[in-house]
């Protein structure tokens, strides 16, 4: 395939929310759920012995004295995560033509990190449903909850030290810190209960999801030995990857089911969080419905009327549209950056499948 045929269009799903103009709150058939889930099972498949290595090792990780990690940490095995972070890891090293097993302790490494910042996300947002079940605070409590996910964070640094790269473990190092630091910045946003600007919603998600994105996909080329300025355009790739990740995910909290995404819809909203398409809607808006809009942002609860509201709104004003288009900016731009690696092989096909992957999810 040409490089210029390289590139992931955003396609079914969102164009088809944006032409018609309706919400998936009706959407019921499926349909889009399993397309979108063959890519990934089918990566998962092809790489079955990666994979299951990677689950083995996080499992054995979570064996404690103490029977209370190992049944939350089990919990949260079952509850069925897609392991998008560990697979850029693993697709990364294999890209790059890496033998040995040392990816395999970083992405368990990056997985650890991962389900850590669920845990304690879930503690600060005060979250019921994650991946259609009861949260662990829900379950165990918040104490337990921050207590465990400290435990998996120890258990992240045992396996950076274990693989061997000093450089691995500074990259992944300074992404637990940005991502903590992300966090902070967040809840001070929220605090402010103000319209957040573009630049200052980028620079949010750039440190709470992307940056691990970016991290797993560079620890990948970083084990297989590539130089630097490989390493960093595998990072640049994997922070837009996890961009377009966190806008789906905060289009899906406006335009979702929760039978299909598996949380509760309007969570953000109701919790006060700006997200993108509340900013575009923000922009869009004369005057007078900019200032009742910051007023219920202010406001220290937000009801569901509300929510409808600004749904009915953001359908009128094209929201999704102008999220549609922003998603289509990042995917060329993301598709560049891969065209530009100098390596043609079924991983590097993998790594586009996961932009389509990522682009096209609905839950």
């Amino acid at each position: 395939m040409r490089a210029t045929e390289r590139s992931v269009a955003i396609s079914g799903f969102w164009h088809e929310i944006a032409a018609s103009k309706f919400s998936i709150f009706s959407r019921n058939d499926g349909k889009i759920y399993k397309n979108t889930m063959n890519i990934i099972v089918k990566i998962q498949q092809d790489l079955k012995d990666a994979v299951t290595k990677l689950n083995n090792l996080i499992i054995s990780c979570l064996k404690s004295d103490e029977e209370l990690i190992e049944k939350v940490g089990k919990y949260l095995l079952e509850a069925g995560g897609k392991r998008i972070r560990p697979l850029l890891t693993i697709i990364t090293a294999k890209m790059f033509d890496y033998k040995g097993d040392n990816h395999i302790k970083l992405a368990s490494a990056v997985e650890f990190i991962h389900t850590a910042t669920l845990l304690h996300d879930d503690v600060v947002d005060d979250s019921t449903l994650r991946r259609f079940k009861p949260t662990a605070n829900v379950i165990w409590g918040s104490k337990t909850s921050i207590l465990v996910g400290d435990f998996l964070f120890s258990q992240s640094f045992k396996l950076m030290v274990a693989s061997g790269s000093i450089k691995a473990m500074n990259v992944l190092a300074k992404a637990s810190a940005i991502i903590s630091e992300g966090e902070v910045v967040q809840l001070v946003k929220l605090n402010e209960r103000r319209i957040i600007t573009i630049d200052e919603y980028q620079q949010i998600v750039k440190s709470k999801t992307a940056e691990l994105f970016g991290a797993a996909c560079e620890v990948g080329a970083i084990i297989a030995e590539q130089v630097d300025h490989i390493s960093k355009d595998m990072q640049d790739f994997g922070k837009l990857l996890g961009t377009i990740f966190q806008v789906i995910d905060d289009l899906l909290d406006y335009l979702g089911n929760d039978k299909q995404i598996g949380k509760n819809i309007g969570d953000d909203f109701l919790e006060g969080k700006v997200t993108l398409p509340l900013i575009f809607l923000y922009n869009k808006l004369e005057q007078d419905k900019q200032l009742w809009l910051e007023n219920i942002i202010k406001c220290d609860k937000r009801t569901k009327d509300d929510f409808v509201k600004i749904h009915d709104l953001m359908v009128k004003h094209e929201i999704y549209n102008e999220t549609v288009n922003y998603l289509s900016n990042l995917e060329n731009e993301a598709s560049k950056l891969l065209n530009k690696i100098p390596v043609q092989n079924i991983y590097k096909d993998y790594l586009f499948s996961m932009i389509k992957f990522i682009l096209d999810r609905s839950y």
